[in-house]
């Protein structure tokens, strides 16, 4: 592997890092905010509040932007580690999907919100397996 060969994926962890980082540290600070946005009425998952739920989701984010900042960052590339976080990419769409076809109270904000995230998320999957495949390393 040189240079050339993994730029888009490096390239796309970084991008991905980027955005998990400010997506989860701005999710986390503003948990409270969101919630009462993103429903028409209090939500709660598995007895929590929705934004203890988004809290916690913002902090789980920012580690998984960690994750990809780390993986890029490596000299050589640990392509079972960028395979984790394509198929990490692609859980969180397809819960995404999920999340809004689950009959809830979500808001238009909410709603929105919820796919906006999905499709950039989605975006950065493909570009993922893209590189992955380009190494000759795709996830079959």
């Amino acid at each position: 592997m040189n240079a050339s060969t993994d730029r888009l994926l490096r390239r796309t962890l970084w991008g991905n890092a980027a955005f998990s980082v400010v997506s989860g540290a701005v999710l986390a600070a503003f948990a409270g905010p969101f919630a009462s946005i993103a429903a028409h009425e209090p939500v709660s998952v598995l007895g929590l509040d929705l934004a203890i739920v988004f809290e916690l989701l913002g902090v789980g984010v920012i580690a998984f932007g960690a994750l990809c900042a780390w993986v890029a960052s490596r000299e050589t590339l640990p392509l079972a580690w960028a395979r984790v976080i394509f198929a990490a990419d692609l859980a969180w769409v397809v819960a995404s999907v999920l999340v809004l076809a689950v009959p809830a109270t979500w808001s238009m904000a909410g709603f929105v919100g919820i796919g906006v995230v999905a499709l950039i998320v989605a975006d950065f999957a493909i570009m993922e397996y893209l590189g992955l495949r380009r190494l000759g390393a795709a996830v079959n």
